[in-house]
C-alpha cells in the first residue's frame, strides 16, 4: 500500500499542473423521463456566461431540451439546434447543426455570451453556427434544468425530453473566444482544456455529478477516456481510506486477540501455579506412599515371621495336644486298672520330694507300678501338685461318686473352662464336697474322663 501511494504521489507531481477535476472519463445517461433540477449561484452570469459540454443525441421528441434556466428560454439550449437562447433572445440552427452532426455521435457543443458584445455565439465541434444577437441580462434564484425544459416538468411534458449522453457540461463566467472553444473541442472529448481554465470554470461537471436526479438518470463510464490523474488520486485515496479501515478493524481484532492472550497467560499462570501445587501434593503423596509400602512391607514381613511361628507354635501344640491325649488315654488305663486292683493305690508316695510338683516321666511311672499299676502309665505328662493329690484322694473315697453328673462337665459352660469359684456356687448338692475343689483346674475332657475312672 506504502508503494502504491508513492506512485500515485509522483503521477499526481507530474500532472497536477492539468489534472484538478474529476468527471472527465464519466457521462450521464438521460432516457425519456429523466433531469436534473436544481438552484444554482447566478451572479457571477448575470452579464457574461459560456456553456460548453459533448452530447450524444439519440431523442426523438420535437423539442429536446439539453440545458434550460429562467422563466421559460432565458437560458436555452436544444439538442438538435432547434432553439437556441441566451437572455431572450434565440434563434433556430436545426440546419447547420445537421450538417456537421451525424446523430448518435459524440459531438461538442458551446453557447458563449456576454452583454458588452451585445450577442451570443453557437458553436458546434469548433465550428461558429450561428449567432444570436442579445443585450439583456440574466436574471438570479430561478430554477436550471439539465435533460429537459422547467415549464414542463409539472405537468410532465415528454416533448422536450432529452434522450441521450451528456458529460463535460462546464459554464464559464466569461464569454469564451472562437479559438478557445476551438482549442476545447480539438482536446476531444477526453482534453484537458476544462481543466486548465479553473479561474472561470464556476459550474463545474463534478459538481453536477453530484447532484440529485429525477426519473431515470445513470452514471456511465466513457471507456476510451480512462481515469484522469485526478481520479487516480482519488482511487489512492479511497482505497487508502478502505486500507485505514481495514487496517482499524484488524487492529481491533488485534487488541481483542491480545486481550484474549493476556487472559490466557494469566490463565496459563495460574494453571501453572495450581500444576506446581499440585505436582507438590502428588510428590508428598508419593513419598507417602512409599513411606506406607515400606511400613506395608515391613509389616508384611512382621506377619509372615508371625504366620511362620504361629504355625511352628500350632504344630507344636499339636504335638503337645498328641502327647496329652496319649498321656490322658494312659492316665484313664492307669485309673481303670486301679479300680481294677480295687485302688489299693498310695497317695501318700506323691507327697515325696521325687513325686511332688513333678510331671510324671515314663521312668517315675515305672517306679510306680508296684503300687500304682493300672494308672501310672496313664499319668504320663501330668505334673503332679499338692491340689492334685489332695483332689484325687478326696474323690477316691467320695461316697458320691457313682451320683454325680459327670455328664454335666461336658457342656460348654464348663468344657475347657478354668473352674471358677462361682461355678462351684452353682453346682448342685452331688458335687458338695468337691466342687471348691475343682477350681482353678480346666476342664478338659481327659480331666473329666480321668476323675470319673478315679472315682468309678
Amino acid at each position: 500500500m506504502a508503494m502504491f501511494l508513492l506512485v500515485a504521489l509522483l503521477l499526481y507531481t507530474v500532472l497536477a499542473a492539468t489534472a484538478s477535476y474529476s468527471g472527465r472519463s464519466k457521462a450521464l445517461n438521460f432516457t425519456e423521463t429523466g433531469y436534473i433540477i436544481f438552484t444554482p449561484d447566478m451572479s457571477l452570469f448575470v452579464n457574461k456566461m459560456s456553456v460548453c459540454m459533448w452530447l450524444r443525441d439519440r431523442s426523438s421528441s420535437p423539442y429536446p431540451t439539453v440545458f434550460n434556466y429562467g422563466p421559460v428560454n432565458q437560458v436555452r439550449i436544444d439538442s438538435d439546434g432547434g432553439y437556441i437562447y441566451m437572455a431572450d433572445r434565440g434563434g433556430h440552427f436545426q440546419s447547420e447543426l445537421a450538417r456537421v452532426v451525424t446523430k448518435g455521435d459524440w459531438y461538442h457543443m458551446c453557447l458563449s455570451w456576454s452583454t458588452s458584445s451585445g450577442s451570443a455565439r453557437y458553436y458546434v465541434n469548433g465550428q461558429h453556427l450561428g449567432t444570436v444577437t442579445s443585450h439583456g441580462t440574466l436574471s438570479t434564484g430561478n430554477k436550471m434544468v439539465i435533460g429537459h425544459h422547467s415549464s414542463h416538468i409539472s405537468p410532465f411534458r415528454n416533448s422536450n425530453s432529452f434522450v441521450g449522453e451528456i458529460s463535460k457540461l462546464n459554464v464559464y463566467a466569461k464569454e469564451l473566444t472562437a479559438g478557445e472553444v476551438k482549442r476545447m473541442f480539438s482536446g476531444g472529448l477526453c482534453g484537458l482544456w476544462e481543466e486548465e481554465n479553473e479561474d472561470v470554470r464556476v459550474l463545474k461537471w463534478e459538481d453536477i455529478l453530484k447532484l440529485p436526479r429525477t426519473g431515470s438518470v445513470s452514471e456511465v463510464g466513457l471507456d476510451q477516456c480512462g481515469p484522469t490523474p485526478q481520479e487516480l488520486l482519488e482511487e489512492c485515496e479511497r482505497r487508502r481510506n478502505e486500507t485505514s479501515r481495514q487496517l482499524s478493524e484488524s487492529l481491533k481484532v488485534l487488541e481483542n486477540v491480545r486481550a484474549e492472550l493476556n487472559t490466557t497467560l494469566a490463565e496459563k499462570e495460574y494453571l501453572t501455579e495450581k500444576l506446581a501445587e499440585t505436582q507438590a501434593e502428588l510428590n508428598t503423596t508419593l513419598a507417602e506412599k512409599k513411606s506406607l509400602t515400606e511400613t506395608l512391607a515391613e509389616m508384611q514381613a512382621d506377619l509372615n515371621t508371625s504366620l511362620a511361628e504361629n504355625e511352628s507354635l500350632t504344630e507344636t501344640l499339636a504335638e503337645k495336644e498328641i502327647q496329652m491325649n496319649a498321656t490322658m488315654e494312659n492316665l484313664q488305663e492307669a485309673l481303670e486298672e486301679i479300680k481294677r486292683l480295687n485302688r489299693t493305690w498310695d497317695w501318700d508316695m506323691f507327697s515325696l520330694d521325687e513325686y511332688l510338683n513333678k510331671t510324671v516321666s515314663r521312668e517315675m511311672a515305672e517306679q510306680m507300678k508296684s503300687s500304682w499299676d493300672g494308672i501310672s502309665d496313664m499319668m504320663i505328662g501330668f505334673t503332679i501338685t499338692d491340689q492334685f493329690i489332695k483332689f484325687l484322694r478326696h474323690i477316691d473315697t467320695d461316697e458320691y461318686s457313682d451320683l454325680r453328673p459327670w455328664s454335666m462337665l461336658y457342656t460348654e459352660k464348663y468344657l475347657n473352662k478354668m473352674f471358677t469359684g462361682e461355678m462351684a456356687e452353682t453346682l448342685s448338692t452331688m458335687w458338695d464336697g468337691i466342687s471348691d475343689k475343682l477350681v482353678g483346674i480346666t476342664m478338659t475332657e481327659k480331666i473329666i474322663e480321668l476323675l470319673k475312672y478315679v472315682q468309678g
